[in-house]
This record gives structure tokens, sequence and C-alpha cells, in this order.
């Protein structure tokens, strides 16, 4: 199959989190499956180009735009990715906002325009295109635009529902759509519009990034307004997990760690931890547990959760490294605990790939206390790198952790309590006190298979299916 994909950000071009990362692998292990695969994004200020992989660069123009496109591959070299370069929206500091807290006002505009130029892009460039795959809110738009379109078909994923990339109407002229399109029955949400619901409608399949997550969607509690929009649309939505690059995540040749070892022998990961703890200036003790965390400081991830429990897991002698960006209120309070507490919490606020994966081979514990979580990444490579997950019972992480006293090979909790959170880190704390059963629980982690292999296959289905659908409707 012919495949585009169109996404906002995705290693190792651009990158603010979980999506990036299943842009930065999933369209590799579709093209070593053998299909044809390009990916499109915009061309940010901070993308660091290698001259010598630059196949062209061009200029697009219509009548209402242009903008400068520069082809180029990804490292493994199968995918074809296009840039989209346009000055005035992407040649700025930060993706989506001048800070974490805040998005850029013309966010309506630069993302329209971007899904426009995706869609004349293909049409010049990738003329028989079987399927383009849009991810997330930043290309909902693009299945509005294609919706008239008789022969490519349109998946939609959502990553996460939260953010859906809703304008004041007074916007909606930037977007270059019919004003029939400006109703409650169409992308109207609220007085506002919606990228988001502009894709749920348009697509001919949706899927989302876990089996759990796809139907705690469709609830009150996480549907975030959108519940009964999905609801009407349950027969073109599904699941499918997201993988991780086991090829990048492994630590029996990653370069950024201490010391390389494997699930056959892992004696050489206390390299990893005694970095850890020298870089995150930790002190140790012979019966202290490290508990690690790679996140966005923002309530989502549970991180108000953990705050008010610190003092009391200090006192049990586990020790905290925490890496992450995130809400100022967040960031303060882990501050002050860190200043309160030194060498038992540590926290250093910046996201960076080298020191994650540090924090991953070095921690005995990796945490992920999520309200919700989609899917989530990190608990996959905490344990290809032999860190013990601790997470909540919600979305992808109930699909990919099950409890050690259950048969799996990490910790569970259900309710969105500090209490419980603190109970089960004592309950890993008493496993870790034996270290031949600890050091059992981080091998079978390591051993566990979250690869794309198995889950591109998933994706590859729903192509056939949408596709075969579109061809019996173009047929009629």
């Amino acid at each position: 199959m012919k495949i585009v994909m169109a996404a906002s950000e995705a290693v190792p071009f651009a990158s603010s989190g979980g999506l990036a990362g299943v842009m930065g692998s999933l369209p590799s292990s579709l093209a070593e499956a053998g299909h044809e695969v390009s990916l499109f994004l915009p061309h940010y200020r901070d993308i660091e180009m290698d001259e010598k992989r630059i196949v062209r660069k061009q200029k697009l123009k219509t009548d209402e735009m242009e903008f400068r496109i520069t082809e180029t591959r990804f490292p493994k070299g199968a995918v074809r990715v296009f840039l989209i370069g346009k000055d005035e929206y992407f040649d700025r500091s930060g993706f989506y906002g001048p800070s974490d807290d805040e998005g850029w006002e013309d966010n309506a505009e630069r993302f329209s325009f971007f899904s426009r130029a995706v869609c004349h892009a293909m049409g010049i460039l990738l003329p028989y295109t079987d399927i383009i795959h849009c991810h997330d809110w930043q290309t909902g738009l693009i299945p509005a635009y294609m919706r008239k379109d008789l022969r490519t078909a349109v998946v939609f994923t959502i990553h996460n529902l939260q953010y859906q990339g809703n304008f004041p109407a007074e916007d909606y002229e930037v977007t270059n759509l019919s004003t029939e399109l400006l109703t409650p029955e169409g992308i109207e949400f609220y007085s506002d519009f919606s990228f988001m619901k502009a894709g749920i409608l348009y697509s001919d399949k949706i899927t989302t990034v876990s089996p759990t997550y796809s139907w705690e969607i469709l609830t009150d509690r996480f549907g975030c307004g959108m519940d009964g929009i999905l609801r009407n649309r349950t027969d073109v939505l599904s699941g499918i997990l997201n993988g991780i690059d086991t090829d990048s995540w492994n630590p029996a040749d990653d370069p950024a760690i201490a010391s390389s070892y494997s699930a056959g022998s892992i004696t050489s990961r206390e390299e990893c931890r005694k970095e850890l703890l020298y870089l995150f200036e930790l002190t140790e003790t012979d019966s202290s547990m490290i508990a690690g965390m790679v996140t966005r400081l923002t309530r989502q991830k549970g991180v108000d959760l953990l705050i008010p429990i610190v003092e009391k897991l200090v006192s049990e002698n586990i020790k905290l490294a925490i890496l992450g960006t995130g809400e100022r209120e967040y960031r303060s309070k882990l501050e002050k605990l860190a200043q309160t507490y030194p060498g038992s919490v540590s926290c250093i606020f910046k996201y960076d790939d080298k020191i994650a994966r540090k924090v991953f081979a070095g921690s005995d514990l990796y945490l992920m206390p999520s309200r919700f979580e989609p899917c989530g990444l990190a608990q996959m490579s905490a344990m290809r790198y032999g860190a013990v997950p601790l997470v909540r019972k919600t979305g992808g992480l109930a699909d990919t952790v099950r409890d050690y006293e259950n048969g799996g090979c990490g910790f569970v909790f259900e309710q969105e309590s500090s209490d419980e959170l603190f109970s089960t880190i004592l309950r890993t704390n008493i496993l870790f006190r034996n270290k031949y059963r600890w050091t059992h629980l981080a091998k079978k982690c390591m051993k566990q298979d979250n690869s794309w292999q198995h889950r591109s296959r998933e994706y590859e289905r729903v192509y056939k299916e949408v596709l075969q659908d579109k061809i019996e409707r173009t047929d009629i």
C-alpha cells in the first residue's frame, strides 16, 4: 500500500512527547513490512537537517498559498519525509506555544495551513496514495479537506483526546472550509470549532492508542466532551497499542548509559544505577530503592498524587529521580521538596533523551501514577531497561502492565489516591529487599515484547479494511 502520514512531530526531527516517539517508529515498521510510506511534518526552526540526506527542495504554490517542501529520509532510509516550510508559521521557538502553559494565538491558522499544504503537496508529489493517516488534533482538518476524495481512505488516530484544537468561531475563516460545516452536526463544538471533532467526523476509520483507552473515551469521565460524538462512530473506532523501537531502546548497545547489559545478564546494570545516583546527586544506603520518573509535570500524569507522599517515601529510604518539564505549580512544589530532602529527592527540569535513558537504566522502580494515560511509552521503555513499572490501572498502562501478584512483572493500583499509591510503593519496597526475586522480576520485564512488529500488523489490517470499504463505496 501507498501510505502517507501527517503529524506535528516525529523523532528525530521534532519531539515534545509520546506522539513524536510513535511517529519516529511506526512509519519505519510499516516500510519494513513492504509498504511505501511517506511522512509530512511542519518545518520548525529547531529541526536540524543533515544536508547529505536532503533529496530535494522546491516551492509549491496555489492561488491561496505558497510554501516550501524539503524532502529527506528517516535515518534508516526507507521512509520519505516531507517538511512543509512557511516562516511566518513555523520559524519560531516552541512547536505549539512559547511555553508549556501557553499556546500560540494563531495555532488555528498555523495548523489549518499545514493541513491544506499536506493535501496539496500529496496531490502533486504522491498522487496515487491509498491511505492518509492523520495523527491528533493538529492534523484533524485533513479529513475535512479530504471528505470528497473518492479514492484515498482517511484514518485518524487520537493520541490524547484532552488536547482537541478548539478555537473561537470567529477564527473559522482561516480554515478556508465551507461555513456549512460550522454547525453542531459539523465541527462546531460548544460555540467554538474543533480540529479534533473534524478528524472524528470525517475520517473513514478512527483509531486510538490502546484498547482500554478506546472504550474509556466513550465515557463521560474520559470523553472530554466528545464521548457522545465518539459513541456515534463506534462502528469505525478501534484501539491499537503503541509500541517502541526496540533497536533504539536497547540496553545491550545504548551508548547513553554507563554499561551495557541484557536480560541474560544484568549484573552490569549496577553501574547504570551508580551513574544515576551520581547524576541526580542522590545518596545511597544498602537498602535504598531508586524510583524514577520521566514525565510531563501535569495533573494527568498523577504528579499531584505523588507530591503529598514524598516525605513518607523519604522516611522509608526511597530515593526519587525525576526528569521532566511542565506546569509551574508542580515544578515549584517538587523544587521545594528537593531542597528539603537533598540526597533523597532530585529533579532535573527539562527533557533530555540521554538522561531519560539513564533514568530507565538506573532506576529500580519506574513510577507512572497517571490519572489517565491513552497508551504511554515510558513504561515500555522502562521495562526494556529492567526498571520495574508501577502504574495506575488506566488506558494503555492497564494493557501493558499486569500486577506481580497476578503473574505479571509490575505493580498496579486502581484508585486516584495518594494513599493507595503509597501503599503500592511500600509493597514494591518489600519485594525489593529480596534481591533474588527482584532481579528475576527485572529480567522478566526486559523480556516483554512491546515492539512494533505485531502492532504495525494491526494497522495494516485497519488499512486494508478501510481501503476495501472505500473501494466498495466508490463502485456503488
